[in-house]
């Protein structure tokens, strides 16, 4: 994880942007698993601003998760998106929990 990841300001502002063209959809665009996709998804979307992740492996497994995807459910494999793209959606998500 890059260093001063999760308090960056400018990679929240970067995922939040990324995070409203392709993550909305499907968890809402407040994070909160209620996007336009969701009905019939099973197992549903994630609420992402339930969880408290402030430690670095956490945010390791969210990155992987929006890389590699999670078998068995909806969640896809985001390869269109560079490394640095996916750490600031990380960044974003982790900051939902202090909205």
């Amino acid at each position: 994880m890059p260093t001063g990841l999760l308090s960056s300001r400018e990679a929240e502002d970067a995922g939040r942007i990324i995070f409203a063209a392709n993550c909305a959809i499907c968890h809402g665009a407040n994070g909160d698993g209620r996007g336009q996709r969701r009905e019939g998804m099973i197992p549903p979307p994630a609420d992402l601003t339930l969880p408290s992740w402030p430690d670095e492996a956490s945010a390791t497994k969210m990155y992987l998760v929006i890389r590699n995807g999670v078998p068995g459910s909806a969640m896809q494999s985001w390869p269109m998106l560079d490394d640095r793209q996916i750490w600031n959606v990380v960044a974003y998500i982790h900051s939902l929990k202090s909205h």
